[in-house]
């Protein structure tokens, strides 16, 4: 693109209003998640890590000391065992540990990025004691030793929806986690806990793959129900060691694609595209190339980028389906195409554009930064508010304004399709 296009006036317009945003975020205690007035009152680790993604990148002094508040505003209230706080509110001063599971996993994966982007070896020896303590913590979530993280139902970032289980996105939040904490042991050093790490990471590689890779053959599920069987199975039929037949579910969904399936529960699983999780299986190289190919295949042929990036789940959940609940109408949130339920979230949108960069589909990612700029100049009351998510069929904006990631995450993607590598993957 020459610098005279339309399409390059938008994105660096977006570049500098995405900025802008983030700069509006900042606060006393760390990075809030929305600039917007009364906004989100409080740090959240999730919302704030995934910021850090790009707004660490144009190496503003006052961003990153807000990111370094964060920080030590998190890890002041991490519990006696090691769990991170969801969020920490700014006004009352209470820690929140509801939506659990990926917090501690974002710290550190966050911890790690900020070092990597700053070089401050300071920071690495204040906060690597809180990276090994939490992931400690998250030694207890294996709670049937099989390798795989459980999580209580909506304890993720999509707080208000049935993911439940051992879950396809902290599963890979938590093999990246081993990875970047493998990392900074090497410049601690502290070799025999990076080995560990590094170990441990490998292994989830491989049951991940195993476990929630959907090959495409409705009637072979026996590796994804294969996690809460207490026998092992020796055949396709669902022989188990005993002799014993189990009964074997099928696909009923998306039953001729091949993708990462959501969850695994007992004897179950979800069946729905998840795309955070699918895209993060990219980024994080879980993903070979043939997988990648398939999951942005899926995600085109789908329409889940239209008509902005990206929506969350596809299809929808709908009443009458096994994981639809009560509380998807609180606040009217959850209805098919809206919130986690199909909405389109503009933060998603970034690392879209970034697993097309990683997959070496540059083309691609142009146009879909474009997409992602106009999208966030979409707004209820005047341009560029960097909405919270989108109404997923007619694309009106909805949610909060001055969303601290949806401004984070083009940052990142202009990093990304700017350099043609992804920073931090």
């Amino acid at each position: 693109m020459t610098d005279t296009t339309p399409e390059t006036r938008i994105i660096e317009d977006a570049y500098r209003e995405a900025l802008r945003v983030v700069q509006g975020c900042l606060g006393p205690g760390g990075m809030k998640a929305s600039a917007a007035e009364p906004g989100y009152p409080q740090v959240w680790s999730r919302d704030t890590m995934i910021t850090l993604l790009g707004a660490v990148l144009p190496g503003d002094s006052a961003i990153n000391q807000s990111l370094e508040d964060s920080f030590q505003t998190l890890a002041e209230h991490q519990t006696p065992l090691g769990q991170i706080p969801n969020n920490f509110h700014l006004i009352s001063l209470r820690p929140n540990f509801q939506a659990y599971a990926d917090s501690g996993l974002w710290f550190v994966i966050g911890a790690a990025n900020y070092y990597q982007a700053t070089g401050s070896a300071a920071f690495l020896e204040r906060y690597y004691p809180v990276i090994i303590k939490t992931l400690s913590w998250y030694e207890y979530q294996d709670v049937d030793q099989t390798g795989l993280i459980t999580m209580a139902e909506g304890a993720d970032w999509e707080d208000l929806f049935a993911v439940r289980g051992k879950g396809l996105y902290v599963n890979i939040l938590h093999y990246i986690a081993l990875g970047k904490a493998a990392d900074l042991a090497g410049d601690i050093p502290d070799a025999a806990e990076g080995e560990i790490y590094t170990a441990r990471a490998a292994q989830l590689k491989k049951l991940i793959n195993r476990h929630f890779w959907y090959g495409g053959d409705p009637n072979y599920l026996l590796p994804q129900i294969e996690p809460s069987l207490g026998n092992e199975i020796f055949s396709r039929e669902g022989l188990d060691s005993l002799g014993r037949s189990h009964s074997v579910p099928e696909k009923t969904l998306l039953k001729d694609r091949s993708y990462y399936l959501p969850y695994l529960t007992f004897r179950g699983f979800g069946e729905w595209f998840d795309s955070l999780g699918n895209l993060l299986a990219i980024l994080s190289g879980i993903a070979g190339e043939q997988r990648s190919d398939e999951i942005i295949n899926l995600i085109k042929d789908r329409g889940l980028d239209r008509p902005g990036p990206l929506k969350s789940i596809s299809p929808p959940v709908f009443p009458g389906d096994p994981d639809w609940r009560y509380y998807y109408l609180f606040n009217d949130l959850n209805r098919p195409h809206c919130y986690h339920n199909g909405g389109i979230w503009p933060f998603i949108g970034g690392f879209y554009v970034a697993a097309l960069v990683k997959a070496n589909k540059f083309h691609e990612a142009e146009r879909a930064l474009v997409n992602l700029a106009r999208l966030n100049r979409a707004g209820r009351g005047k341009p560029w508010e960097f909405n919270e998510w989108f109404e997923g069929e007619a694309g009106r904006p909805m949610g909060m304004a001055g969303q601290a990631w949806s401004a984070g995450m083009f940052l990142f993607a202009y990093y990304a399709v700017k350099r043609r590598r992804t920073p931090f993957f």
